[in-house]
């Protein structure tokens, strides 16, 4: 969500407005906005064929998801993630639909079910590698596959790593909530690995920003565990 720089110059510490982004695009990629407007209107008919052909591909992927649902439910991850003779596993799923560019909602949601039973099975590199790999536009769920992350990381006792990955889920979260609870996660991580000012931080923020909450009431009494003079 980085801000295109204006070549125009600005006053020192003040941010281009969106017009002034706008027009600097235009006169920028003038020549591709053209040519891109050509070739769109040349293919109008194929566009609707497309979005059609997405859809299509959404309900098969969302009719293989609703059939793994059982397996997951019963704790049968193996069979979940491998498929079984009648239906498609988690893994053929999100490699058939799933994709940054590509992927539709159900094939992105295989992906991040699929990381998510490979960590109950324990097997913390692979759920790592598919935790990283999901492409979700739910903020909350992106989140959730960060924060994956930050647990595989703490199972394989990278704690600086899993401090990282559940602040980036923390800020990633739309619901506060959950915005404390990786936050929590991430100080608690700091904390483990000595790092008592940056856990001090940590939950006196929690602390101030989501009062009330569940995060807010197990930071406040891992603070007064922390040394006092930090």
């Amino acid at each position: 969500m980085n801000d295109i720089q204006s070549s125009t110059p600005v006053q020192q510490g003040v941010k281009p407005s969106t017009e002034d982004n706008l027009l600097y695009i235009a006169i920028k990629y003038k020549v591709a906005i053209i040519s891109t407007l050509v070739l769109l209107a040349a293919l109008g008919a194929g566009a609707f064929f497309w979005v059609r052909y997405q859809q299509s591909n959404e309900l098969d992927a969302a009719l293989q998801l609703s059939r793994i649902a059982p397996l997951l439910d019963r704790g049968e991850f193996k069979a979940a993630i491998n498929g079984t003779d009648k239906t498609a596993g988690l893994k053929k799923i999100a490699d058939d639909y799933a994709g940054k560019y590509m992927g539709t909602p159900s094939g992105n949601m295989a992906n991040l079910l699929l990381a998510n039973a490979l960590y109950s099975m324990g097997n913390f590199d692979a759920a790592l590698e598919v935790f990283k790999s999901v492409s979700i536009n739910n903020d909350d769920l992106a989140a959730a596959a960060l924060a994956g992350a930050g647990d595989c990381y703490v199972n394989k006792n990278q704690l600086a790593l899993a401090a990282e990955s559940y602040q980036d889920a923390s800020s990633k979260a739309e619901s506060k909530p959950l915005k404390a609870q990786y936050l929590a996660h991430a100080a608690n991580s700091f904390q483990q690995i000595n790092q008592l000012k940056k856990a001090s931080e940590l939950y006196t923020k929690i602390i101030a920003d989501y009062p009330g909450t569940t995060a807010a009431a197990v930071a406040q009494r891992s603070l007064w565990q922390l040394p006092s003079n930090l």
